[in-house]
């Protein structure tokens, strides 16, 4: 269907209220008219999608090959059989890709071991992978538990049934035998983990040490996922999330999305005891898919919107609309897309708050994809200050960037309370732009942060407290994705690896930078998706989490934690703090739940294709021999949501900690409140708040532990209630 015909019709359905509804949701029972002309839009997308150019539809993609295999040319009839195979893995029909495999194996009077040769090895690869899958849904999903899935495996996460680990290992083998590839090494690892037989019973032909304590710290404590026991362990493939209060309770509540087309966006309202699914009331049924999401108060009634990001990585078949929710204030929000003046049609999963021209009210930049033969610009939409915005890109200097722009964010890297903006672009230069009072410049190259050229998400953060912000690209070498697993092998035996790694560029206070990835040892082929960074311990340095993987079933990485040791490097607790989670991670943010002043993190699991969903992981935090403050501020002057607002703490041990309001990476959305360790430090000499449109404020001789309300231009700051809750974070991991 024509792009021009979905806008008509919306168009024309603007004119009356719509109960249609995306396929296989409830009927909303709360749907606002310009919500349901969303829904309406997204519906249609749905109906008249062409399965050609949306790759992760994969059970019509299996009928399709089926019919060609029936009907189309003989000389295709292998390749189109061999893709149908490929299209019902993906589908998540294991057992008849397994049953097909077979036949065909049977009808030949051939064995798997006769068809371990350069020509056939694929249908080999195939069937193992199969059989690694059934093994993982048959246990993971039906005896799901808090263990599931993460590394290194306890008791719990053993499988029950043990037939698809057992021929996938087998097969393996036999593969790796004549192909000695790393992929088929950690596989076979990861199989043995899986029935327990890890690492008594792996073969030394093909052992490989995880976890390896030479690179990864031991000694850290072990994190709690607790996500089934507070109703949120959300099943459904990748997508975004957004952390902060929503209802204005004092309470941190969730916002998340998944990538399907028909899979509803879901509410969850923390009630102090757990949370409550609020989706339906809260007037969001219909609102389908997105692969991200962000949120801020975009205007300035006190209240957290939320935008999500629709049409990532679907090139031809990825103009679809975002949407902007605003939050009403009474429990309810409204997609006001349209009439906000934001409705477009692009493939995107990244965007940026900021207030560009330090008006008071909060800017939108968008990240579109553009490919060869298919041109999205990126779009800069400026905030006219009733409800509406103007995209204006190329009055800012911003409107002539076209790439597969994979990440964005905005931060103030030379202290003059401007917002600056980088941006990742996969397989291209990336750029970074100065803010010169409104209008950008590019300065990229004197600042010497082009790289990598296969990147995807990335943060302005301070990661050393000398009060100049520094930027962390994560790499994703879209060439080597087949060969994820492989290089993770590699990396974890010593081995040396092509792919590009992420970078850390340290900000030289001049506008330029230096790259230290190697000094901070995250110099790793780390194949990023989702990511944030948080204080995980209350230290006051920036620690950062990170979301693994690609597409194909073959990439069973673990999701990856590093600890900020002091400023200086990054230290991996990936298995200690038991964040190793080998479903694929998107969405991640970093929240107080529970009110006890450290921040648990909330991530997004799930793949691409259909077959590849995964409920969401909560980990709690169990750390807290180190003091914290939280602070909400709110701007007057300045944007309400304060994002932009620089923080300096001056502590009574003579440390300085420095805080940027804003929700953290590209790829997840952390709370707006700033949550801050402070170490060992028992009081706050000097908290100065750099309020990017009023001069600063500045408060003395703070106490710590307790959650405080700034206001812009108040010379008050008033202490919250802030009272640790009883959130079942003692549980055990249930099952379903």
């Amino acid at each position: 269907m024509k792009w021009n015909k979905i806008l008509i019709v919306l168009l024309f359905l603007s004119a009356c209220k719509s109960d249609n509804k995306p396929a296989d949701n409830p009927k909303p029972t709360n749907v606002d008219a310009e919500t349901a002309l969303m829904a309406n839009m997204l519906k249609e997308l749905y109906d008249t999608g062409d399965p050609n150019v949306n790759y992760h539809w994969n059970k019509k993609l299996a009928y399709l090959y089926k019919d060609k295999m029936a009907n189309g040319p003989q000389n295709k009839k292998s390749t189109n059989w061999f893709r149908y195979c490929t299209e019902l893995l993906r589908a998540g029909e294991n057992e008849r890709c397994i049953e097909e495999i077979e036949s065909f194996i049977k009808e030949r009077n051939s064995t798997v071991e006769q068809l371990i040769n350069r020509r056939t090895l694929p249908i080999v690869e195939l069937l193992a992978l199969a059989y690694l899958r059934s093994g993982e849904v048959e246990n993971c999903n039906k005896y799901h538990n808090a263990y599931s899935c993460i590394l290194p495996l306890k008791d719990e996460a053993f499988h029950r049934n043990k037939n698809g680990s057992q021929k996938a290992i087998e097969i393996y083998a036999m593969m790796y035998e004549k192909f000695p590839k790393d992929m088929y090494k950690w596989l076979l690892n990861l199989a043995h983990m899986t029935l327990g037989e890890y690492p008594d019973k792996t073969p030394k032909d093909y052992f490989i040490t995880y976890p390896n304590w030479q690179k990864e710290k031991k000694d850290f404590p072990a994190f709690k996922e607790v996500a089934m026991g507070l109703g949120i362990a959300q099943n459904g493939l990748s997508g975004g999330v957004c952390l902060d209060d929503f209802n204005n309770d004092g309470l941190i509540d969730i916002f998340a999305t998944s990538y399907g087309m028909t899979d509803q966006c879901k509410l969850f309202i923390n009630s102090g005891k757990g949370f409550d699914d609020a989706t339906d009331k809260a007037g969001l049924t219909g609102i389908v898919s997105g692969l991200n999401s962000i949120q801020a108060d975009y205007d300035n009634d006190g209240n957290v919107d939320i935008l999500i990001l629709r049409g990532g990585w679907l090139g031809a078949g990825g103009n679809h609309p975002n949407s902007l929710l605003k939050n009403n204030g009474d429990g309810t929000f409204t997609d006001v897309t349209k009439s906000a003046g934001l409705l477009s049609l692009h493939p995107t999963q990244t965007a940026s708050w900021a207030d560009v021209n330090n008006d008071g009210y909060l800017d939108l930049f968008i990240g579109n994809e553009s490919k060869p033969n298919q041109s999205h610009p990126c779009e800069l939409y400026i905030n006219q200050k009733n409800g509406t915005f103007l995209e204006q890109a190329s009055k800012h200097n911003l409107g002539d960037i076209k790439g597969f722009v994979k990440g964005v964010s905005f931060g103030d890297i030379n202290n003059d309370q401007w917002p600056d903006l980088y941006v990742s672009i996969m397989g291209g230069r990336n750029l970074l732009f100065r803010n010169d009072s409104g209008i950008f410049k590019d300065i990229t190259n004197t600042a010497g942060v082009k790289d990598p050229i296969f990147s995807f998400p990335c943060w302005i953060w301070d990661v050393n407290n000398d009060g100049f912000n520094d930027i962390f690209v994560n790499s994703y070498d879209a060439r080597n994705l087949h060969q994820l697993s492989d290089d993770f092998s590699k990396e974890i035996q010593g081995k040396q690896v092509t792919s590009e790694k992420s970078r850390l560029f340290i900000n030289n206070g001049d506008e330029t930078f230096t790259e230290m990835s190697k000094a901070y040892h995250v110099n790793i082929s780390m194949y990023t998706m989702g990511s944030n960074f948080g204080d995980l311990d209350n230290d006051g340095w920036l620690d950062f989490y990170i979301g693994t993987g690609a597409p194909n079933f073959n990439s069973v990485i673990p999701n990856r934690m590093f600890r900020n040791v002091n400023g200086t490097h990054f230290e991996e607790v990936t298995s200690a703090g038991r964040f190793g989670h080998i479903q694929k991670g998107h969405g991640v943010g970093f929240a107080d739940f529970d009110n006890d002043g450290d921040q648990d993190v909330y991530a997004v699991l799930g793949g691409a294709y259909e077959g590849d969903t995964y409920p969401n992981v909560c980990f709690e935090n169990p750390i807290s021999i180190n003091n914290w403050i939280v602070l909400d501020l709110e701007g007057v002057k300045s944007n309400r949501s304060a994002i932009g607002t620089k923080l300096k703490l001056e502590l009574e041990n003579d440390r300085t900690v420095y805080h940027s309001v804003n929700t953290g990476g590209s790829f997840g959305g952390n709370t707006l409140q700033a949550e801050i360790g402070l170490g060992r430090s028992e009081s706050i000499k000097t908290l100065t708040v750099y309020w990017s449109n009023s001069e600063a404020q500045i408060f003395e001789n703070i106490q710590v532990n307790k959650k405080y309300k700034i206001i812009e231009g108040q010379n008050e700051i008033v202490e919250k209630t802030y009272t640790k809750l009883n959130m079942l974070f003692n549980q055990d991991g249930h099952h379903h």
